[in-house]
């Protein structure tokens, strides 16, 4: 919002410099986030009338005005719109010197050809000025000014705040509401002129029952004046003045004064032509499904059963408290005219504004919430400036329609409950002196307490935190003490599932991946990306705030591929990723209803940092299965083993489920082809989910020390030819079920497979056995016993071909 200094100080005197009262400002919390100086105009530039106006011979876009300096009769070559003869608009004649806001050249207007046609001298634009920033058309002056006249005499500098106004202060969004809080800071008298009213004229073609209200619960307060006979014409230029000064562009007297009203005192209103109302009536009324209006806009709006509509007797006028039609408006025909000041439900005004995409000043105000009482003073402070500025009579006295109205919000003030809260040492008059200066009443005083009335436009205070905040603001927040935090230190209480997480975050960043963190909040595509769930796993907010935050996840699978795409699409192909969090099923038999989970993501070049031929290796199922072995070396599991497994999310063949004993840890594998495609990947992906509370349960084992071996190993090798089918985890298993003495460790060293050699469906498999007895040195012929013992349990275990 925008603010003028030179209107606010129409209502309060103000020593403060510019500088000074915008800091005033933001420590009271009205926040200015710009300070505008407008720059004076330059003394050659001049009052000039249009005499004539001819088309540019050689541009369709430019004009050949004729202009009456005062002095002599100038040739000036113009591109705006609205150089129309008879006009008054600022002329810079020759000689006259400008300064360019943005750089601060300066420049001189000068005689020069335009497309082959002389100009001598420059209509000029309010923006050209530095008075706003229009720049939509020539600046239009009073016909009535004084051709020649210097136009820095009409427009002294000033100093625009603009402003960030919150929601909850609507009574800020006006030049008295803000001069009623610097009054407030610095003690400064506020002043307004009491609004004064001739008596009616009667007129009886004013119907007796002008206004109905047919909705008091969405309009409660329905204010109306008459006055016939007005002269519809041009804006003084205190006026015009006024609005440009916070950007608005003049219209016409009736159309200015209701929206110099507005900026004013902060409440809508609307002037409607009295003789263009069927009926001569006002009705407030909900419209009717599929009636439509044509707006000041000029769009056409379809409306439903519980938009608020201003009609006359036949059709819609105005959408209440958002925008007037198209035909209800003020013309320079204009003879009689109706004030509008009426007080809307806010909540009404905004679901309506929101349904038909149309915002206005109007709307941004009563949406917010402005005060019904105010509705009689807009009103009446309109019909004032009317008769002042454009003549005519008033044919009526108030006219006020009323529903059910709230009253002023009343309640006890306990001072202590004041200097508590803001832990300021102010003296109870003090408190009372500051509600006054803010147009709070305070009654029953009492040596603790008083009964304070909040004021008709504070509907943000409604009880003792909110005065305290009004204390503070006026008090001056930098003057509230620092008081250190007095508590009493107990211990933390310890989440000991969050510090387990935390170890497996360390030891996967140790292990060079990057961590990633998604909302447990998803839509329900990505929650069904991981397959082993149906929509009847999942569980659904009862308030979701969106559609695409409705679900609780699963799993962390969805959430994975997301950032796998995100990073993709930005050219970051070689992905180590991993997330660790909470996911949520609804399905008891699949998982419990809220668990911790691990997830892991490799796709890309192994070693991407490296210069030598180690650069261009790639991620593999393998380097994803060691991964997880070096993690759970690390955190201490144990008895690993690696389970064929065949699971939707992954391809074919290429997933394993990993298990210590009989426990399951997770699931890994290489994501299907379809995702990858649908992904534009362009190395395979390979994910592992793994249960998280799992792994640190298994990891929780003390650490103890075993005694290095004293005497030293021996080892034998062992080969034979298998099937294809016959996996390496089923070899080891089988070997450590044996049972053989001494053995300590299995290797694999070798597989070759060749159809030619071995024969179709076969392969070789070579494997290394270590022995070692703690207690002696082994000789050769228990370590061969045990060798052959071995190998003749394979071949009828396994059914396997020794080498």
């Amino acid at each position: 919002m925008k603010v003028s200094y030179k209107w606010l100080k129409e209502y309060i005197d103000i020593t403060l410099s510019t500088e000074e009262l915008a800091e005033k400002l933001t420590m009271a919390g009205i926040e200015v986030e710009a300070i505008h100086r407008t720059a004076e105009i330059p003394s050659g530039v001049v009052v000039g009338e249009i005499l004539e106006r001819k088309p540019h011979p050689d541009a369709d876009k430019l004009s050949v005005c004729m202009v009456n300096s005062g002095k002599e009769t100038l040739q000036v070559v113009c591109g705006a719109p609205n150089c129309d003869a008879g006009k008054k608009v600022p002329l810079a004649t020759l000689g006259t010197v400008f300064t360019d806001p943005e750089n601060g050249k300066k420049f001189e207007i000068k005689k020069c050809k335009l497309r082959g046609v002389e100009s001598s001298g420059m209509l000029c634009s309010s923006k050209e000025l530095g008075v706003d920033d229009d720049h939509a058309g020539l600046m239009e002056l009073s016909k009535d000014l004084e051709t020649g006249k210097p136009v820095k005499e009409l427009f002294t500098p000033d100093v625009v705040f603009e402003l960030e106004i919150t929601s909850n202060r609507p009574d800020w969004l006006s030049h008295y509401g803000i001069a009623r809080d610097i009054a407030a800071l610095t003690g400064a008298e506020l002043k307004f002129s009491e609004i004064k009213l001739p008596a009616p004229t009667k007129d009886a073609a004013i119907p007796a029952n002008l206004v109905e209200v047919l909705d008091h619960e969405l309009c409660p307060r329905y204010t109306a004046l008459v006055i016939k006979n007005i002269t519809v014409g041009e804006s003084p230029d205190w006026l015009k003045e006024r609005l440009i000064s916070i950007g608005l562009r003049p219209i016409n007297n009736i159309v200015d004064i209701t929206n110099f009203v507005l900026m004013e005192l902060g409440h809508p209103l609307h002037a409607f032509d009295l003789d263009d109302l069927a009926g001569k009536r006002i009705v407030v009324r909900r419209a009717r499904n599929g009636e439509k209006i044509m707006t000041l806009d000029g769009k056409t709006h379809e409306l439903k059963d519980h938009h608020l509509v201003i009609a006359d007797a036949e059709k819609p006028v105005a959408l209440a408290g958002i925008m007037g039609g198209e035909h209800s408006g003020v013309t320079e025909k204009t003879c009689n005219i109706l004030i509008e000041g009426a007080y809307f439900k806010p909540s009404n005004i905004r679901t309506t504004s929101k349904e038909l995409e149309i915002t206005s000043d109007s709307s941004h105000r009563f949406e917010r919430g402005t005060s019904w009482e105010a509705a009689e003073t807009a009103a009446k402070r309109t019909a004032s400036l009317v008769l002042e500025l454009a003549g005519g009579e008033l044919v009526t006295g108030l006219i006020d329609v009323r529903g059910e109205l709230s009253e002023n919000k009343s309640f006890d003030c306990h001072f202590d409950m004041i200097r508590r809260l803001t832990g300021m040492t102010i003296a109870n008059h003090d408190i009372i002196a500051i509600f006054e200066r803010l147009g709070i009443k305070c009654t029953e005083i009492e040596d603790d307490k008083c009964r304070i009335t909040a004021p008709h436009f504070r509907l943000d205070i409604e009880r003792e935190a909110d005065l305290a905040e009004e204390i503070a603001r006026i008090n001056g927040l930098d003057n509230i003490p620092v008081i250190p935090v007095a508590a009493k230190t107990v211990a933390s209480i310890k989440d000991d599932a969050y510090m387990d997480l935390s170890i497996l975050n360390d030891e996967l960043i140790a292990l060079g991946l990057w961590e990633c963190m998604n909302y447990t909040l998803t839509d329900e595509k990505s929650a069904l990306a991981d397959t082993r769930f149906s929509k009847d796993d999942l569980i659904l907010l009862t308030n979701p705030v969106s559609i695409d935050l409705a679900f609780l996840r699963p799993s962390l699978y969805g959430g994975i591929l997301r950032n796998v795409e995100y990073n993709v699409s930005r050219q970051n192909h070689d992905l180590a990723l991993f997330e660790t969090g909470r996911a949520f099923c609804a399905n008891a038999k699949l998982f419990k209803e809220e668990r911790y989970e691990c997830c892991i993501a490799l796709s890309g070049r192994r070693y991407p940092e490296r210069f030598s031929v180690e650069r261009e290796l790639e991620n593999d199922f393998f380097d994803m299965k060691g991964l997880l072995e070096e993690l759970l070396s690390k955190i201490k599991v144990k008895d690993i083993r690696f389970v064929r497994k065949e699971e939707a999310i992954f391809a074919k063949g290429c997933c394993a489920e990993l298990f210590s004993g009989n426990a399951r840890l997770g699931i890994f594998g290489k994501v299907d082809e379809k995702i990858e495609k649908q992904m534009r990947l362009r190395h395979p992906l390979y994910v592992a989910l793994l249960e998280a509370e799992q792994l640190i349960a298994l990891g929780k084992d003390k650490i103890t020390y075993k005694q290095l071996a004293l005497y030293p190993s021996t080892s034998r090798d062992v080969a034979f030819i298998a099937e294809q089918s016959l996996e390496h985890q089923a070899v080891t298993d089988f070997i450590m079920k044996c049972g053989v003495k001494n053995l300590e460790k299995v290797e694999l060293f070798d597989i070759f497979e060749d159809e030619k050699t071995l024969g179709a469906g076969k392969k070789s498999m070579a494997y290394s056995l270590t022995f070692r007895n703690p207690e002696k040195t082994l000789t050769d012929e228990e370590v061969n016993q045990a060798h052959e013992k071995l190998r003749e349990r394979l071949a009828s275990g396994l059914k396997v071909d020794l080498r």
